[in-house]
């Protein structure tokens, strides 16, 4: 889950608990139109200013790319607080009661609340689509345009979004039917469990461009995932025009998770180390950790909703616990996400010495932890050679040479030969 798109949807969504003002819907619109479309065109000006200068030969295309990113990137967070001052300063937020229709629908209140973030976003991959046709390094025309925005929302913010409302909208439903509110809560309740065991892994392993494995990659995989006490797991090609090395494990119940394998990941790395990237999801599952992670919320929000309750009736109340609750989430999240990363990379690199130890048959895996810590370090150095930034700390994963430490650390007694890998980070 990346920051940004963690923080786009929670803290627009919080701003519906501002309270209700007489400003006019329509007037807080047009203001919020106005500064969105403001931060659109600024974006695409940053683009092609870049452009010019890298088709000019001023400056040079990985310096142009370098500087256009980190240009977006300053866009894009700058836009997070574009969007609360749409939305709280002009009032968007606080007219919602007032709109017909929508007064009545969380569901369209989300999209009101979420617009203004989602819009500013789009208007950055825009931007990037914009600066690769005018260098040339994508195809012109409107169609493909909007399909490059189309797959930069789809594989980012999509899955974040979607889920959102689909769940208010199911809630909606259910407050449409003929039924006491105890009933309410309980059906609520149980449609949103439902979703997220059930529903979620499926939807998100649609969102993703996804095909089957070649048949010897999947029988592989598949005795690997069964080696490591994993089984009924369906594994998948990712495709994502060969721009990503990643992996990932959609839902916990073990009739409908997925684990998506990328395109660039499969084809341009070797066996052994594919064998500990999929170990290293295995260990996610066997541990437990995505339930673990998704319970860690709880506190924080039992907190905010605390603050809520104590601070009685005030006109801030509502503020003050969203508040509360998106600080404390942040922080929870961070603990657990890094405290299971690490302990995905040990499990993965003790259950590849187990399952070598067995002779299970499985090919390719690295049979001594010191050889597993090894392989899986270059992976990790691998995935983000050509992204040096990706081996930097995040909100939900720790640095490579944090993790390659942590491995050693674990070791107990093992001869570090991955040291090299650390320093090299």
């Amino acid at each position: 889950m990346h920051l940004y798109f963690f923080l786009v949807v929670i803290v627009s969504l919080s701003c519906g608990s501002l309270p209700a003002s007489d400003i006019s819907p329509v007037s807080a619109a047009l203001a919020t139109a106005m500064m969105v479309t403001a931060w659109v065109i600024l974006s695409h000006v940053a683009a092609r200013s870049v452009a010019l200068y890298v088709r000019d030969e001023k400056i040079e295309p990985l310096a142009g790319a370098d500087w256009l990113e980190k240009q977006l990137a300053a866009f894009r967070w700058i836009g997070l607080g574009v969007a609360v001052l749409c939305l709280a300063g002009f009032g968007l937020a606080r007219t919602l009661e007032s709109i017909p229709y929508v007064a009545d629908s969380m569901f369209l209140q989300a999209i009101v609340l979420l617009s203004p973030g989602i819009v500013i976003c789009t208007g950055t991959w825009s931007a990037e689509h914009s600066y690769g046709r005018m260098l040339k390094y994508t195809k012109a025309g409107v169609g493909n345009h909007i399909g490059s925005v189309w797959m930069s929302f789809r594989s980012g913010m999509a899955w974040l979004v979607v889920p959102v409302l689909m769940l208010l909208g199911m809630s909606d439903l259910v407050a449409l039917l003929p039924i006491s509110a105890s009933a309410t809560g309980v059906v609520t309740f149980a449609m949103i469990a439902g979703f997220v065991v059930l529903g979620l892994p499926w939807m998100i392993r649609h969102l993703f461009k996804t095909e089957r494995l070649d048949v010897a990659s999947s029988d592989w995989v598949n005795q690997l995932m069964d080696a490591a006490g994993v089984r009924r797991i369906r594994a998948v090609r990712w495709n994502t025009g060969g721009t990503a090395f990643n992996a990932m494990v959609a839902g916990f119940v073990p009739p409908i998770r997925t684990l998506l394998l990328s395109d660039r990941l499969m084809d341009e790395l070797p066996r052994s180390q594919i064998a500990m990237v999929v170990l290293h999801e295995a260990a996610h599952l066997r541990r437990r950790h995505v339930p673990m992670r998704m319970l860690a919320v709880l506190p924080a929000w039992g907190a905010g909703a605390l603050i809520t309750r104590a601070t009685g009736n005030q006109s801030w109340s509502l503020v003050a616990g969203s508040v509360i609750g998106i600080l404390l989430t942040m922080l929870i999240l961070r603990i657990v996400a890094y405290r299971t990363e690490h302990d995905a990379d040990v499990q993965a690199c003790r259950m590849a010495v187990e399952i070598a130890s067995k002779e299970t048959g499985v090919t390719d895996v690295p049979a001594t932890y010191d050889e597993a810590a090894s392989t899986l370090a270059s992976a990790l150095m691998r995935v983000t050679f050509d992204h040096p930034s990706g081996r930097k700390p995040t909100w939900l994963h720790p640095g490579v040479a944090e993790r390659i430490a942590w491995m050693n650390q674990e070791g107990e007694g093992e001869t570090p030969v991955i040291h090299s890998f650390a320093e090299s980070a």
